[in-house]
């Protein structure tokens, strides 16, 4: 608890993750780019940095959580950018979904000054960062993955280290891919099922009852049952990160017509008006495609 962390990022996650480590006894700085999110902790006892650059001069660890690449770009190497203020013995926790060549990037900046960066992005969605149970995949040095465990573990319960820097964001990219899978084929299956005449509720009991089920199924299914577009993981965010693993898979030779096809589904849902909205709102565009407006 002695070290200082520092948190950039209030959004939807980010604004959770960081009242656990303030809840969980850190010392606690926090910044965005919108001064006025960082207001609540302000409130409940952390300090405000004006910067990144301020925020990585009031602290020893800093966890970004911020909604893209470009946003990362931003926050290291911009004007008063945390790199600024990096110095011997600094860490980095960046739980971004970024493509796996800007986090080798940002660790090998932070090296260059005799610091280091853990790549570490996560799942669990709004619901596991207020309660502090999310999934991190780490990359980088084993010995930083063990350094910043207690950090990690006031923010999630588990920490699967995956391999060297760049791992941990393809890790994740691939996890995104299965749920951006799991997502089409439960969009597709309810609206054929709704207009054969199935009830939603029925087609979610067979699914919990079978050898495919998933928690995802009860959770997605069940708000898309009760037409709840709460955003726990927006439309936007989900094509975010299906381009990221697009360009990775392209990069490494492999072919994906499968997630390309459903990222253009997703596509519709936000032409649609639907982004910035969760995405089980993607059953809407497949509703629309079918002529259940």
């Amino acid at each position: 608890m002695e070290r200082r962390v520092g948190f950039a990022g209030m959004g939807l996650m980010g604004s959770r993750m960081a009242r656990n480590l303030l809840e969980k006894g850190f010392p606690l700085t926090v910044w965005n780019r919108t001064v006025a999110r960082c207001e609540p902790l302000w409130s409940a006892g952390a300090v405000v940095a004006h910067t990144p650059r301020e925020l990585a001069e009031a602290s020893d660890v800093v966890v970004a959580c911020v909604s893209d690449p470009a946003a990362v770009e931003g926050l290291v190497f911009g004007e008063d950018g945390l790199l600024a203020a990096v110095r011997p013995g600094f860490r980095y926790v960046e739980t971004s979904t970024i493509s796996p060549a800007l986090a080798r990037r940002v660790a090998g900046a932070l090296r260059e000054r005799d610091a280091d960066a853990l790549e570490a992005p996560m799942t669990g969605s709004r619901n596991g960062a207020e309660k502090g149970a999310l999934l991190f995949m780490t990359g980088g040095r084993a010995e930083v993955h063990e350094e910043l465990l207690p950090v990690l573990m006031a923010m999630g319960n588990r920490a699967i280290y995956c391999g060297e820097t760049g791992q941990a964001s393809v890790m994740k990219l691939i996890g995104n891919t299965m749920i951006s899978f799991m997502l089409e084929g439960l969009c597709e299956g309810l609206v054929v099922g709704k207009k054969a005449g199935l009830q939603v509720e029925t087609i979610l009991e067979m699914f919990m009852a079978s050898g495919f089920a998933s928690p995802y199924f009860s959770f997605k299914g069940g708000a898309m049952a009760r037409r709840d577009w709460d955003t726990h993981f927006s439309i936007d965010l989900l094509v975010k990160d299906q381009t990221l693993m697009l360009a990775e898979a392209s990069a490494q030779g492999v072919s994906m017509p499968g997630l390309a096809a459903v990222r253009e589904v997703c596509q519709a849902a936000r032409a649609q008006g639907f982004g910035a909205e969760d995405i089980a709102a993607v059953v809407k565009a497949v509703e629309h495609a079918a002529g259940l407006d």
